[in-house]
C-alpha cells in the first residue's frame, strides 16, 4: 500500500522529479504553451498555479509593503530558480511596462492553466476518424502561427501527448472574461460501433 505517498513517480527519483517540475514550469512561463505528456502536465499544474498565486500576492504588496513584496518575489525565485522566468512572472526588468504574467490574473481566482489532450486511440488515429482525416491544431506561440497534427500514440507507446498552456484573457475593457482556445477542425464522419443482437 502507498499510504502517504501522494503524486506520480514518473519513473524518476525525487530529485529528478523536482528538476523536471521546475524545468517544465520555466518553459511554460517562457513560451506560454508547451507540448508534453499528460501525466507530466497533470503533475506540474498544481505547482504552476501556486507559483502564480505567490506572484499575485507579490504584486498586491508592491506599492504598500515593499518588504513583503521582496519576500514573495524571493519565494517565487526560489521555486523557479530562473531569474528571467521570475521577472516575467512578477513583471520586473524588461516586462515592467507591459506587466507580467501575474498581472493578467489579478481578478481571477485560480484556473490559470489549461490542459488539452492531443492523442487519441493507440492505433495512431484519433478516435472516430480515418487515417486521411487527421485534424491539425492551430495555435499562436510567441506571435507565430503553429500547427500540431493530432495523432494518437503509436502501438506500444503509451505516452499521451497534451498541450499545456496559460489561459489568456481577451477583451476590450477591464474585467472581460472571454478566453482564447485553439481551433480544432471537426471531422465530418463519425464511426459508431454497435453490438450485434444475439439470435434467438
Amino acid at each position: 500500500m502507498r499510504h502517504g505517498k501522494r503524486g506520480r513517480h514518473l519513473s524518476r527519483t525525487s530529485s529528478h522529479r523536482v528538476a523536471l517540475r521546475r524545468n517544465l514550469a520555466n518553459s511554460l512561463f517562457t513560451y506560454g504553451r508547451i507540448v508534453t505528456t499528460l501525466p507530466k502536465a497533470k503533475e506540474v499544474r498544481p505547482f504552476v498555479e501556486k507559483v502564480i498565486t505567490l506572484a499575485k500576492k507579490a504584486l498586491s504588496k508592491k506599492e504598500a509593503d515593499r518588504p513583503a513584496y521582496v519576500n514573495y518575489y524571493r519565494r517565487v525565485l526560489s521555486e523557479l530558480q530562473d531569474k528571467e522566468a521570475a521577472r516575467k512572472l512578477v513583471g520586473e526588468g524588461k516586462w515592467r511596462e507591459e506587466g507580467g504574467i501575474a498581472q493578467r490574473y489579478m481578478t481571477r481566482n485560480g484556473g490559470y492553466t489549461r490542459i488539452l489532450r492531443l492523442s487519441g486511440s493507440r492505433l495512431g488515429v484519433l478516435t472516430g476518424s480515418k487515417v486521411g482525416q487527421i485534424p491539425e491544431l492551430t495555435y499562436k506561440m510567441e506571435g507565430k502561427d503553429r500547427k500540431i497534427r493530432m495523432v494518437g500514440s503509436r502501438l506500444g507507446d503509451n505516452a499521451d501527448l497534451a498541450l499545456f498552456e496559460l489561459v489568456e484573457k481577451v477583451g476590450e475593457g477591464p474585467g472581460a472574461e472571454k478566453e482564447t482556445k485553439p481551433t480544432v477542425p471537426k471531422t465530418e464522419e463519425k464511426h459508431v460501433v454497435s453490438a450485434a443482437k444475439p439470435k434467438e
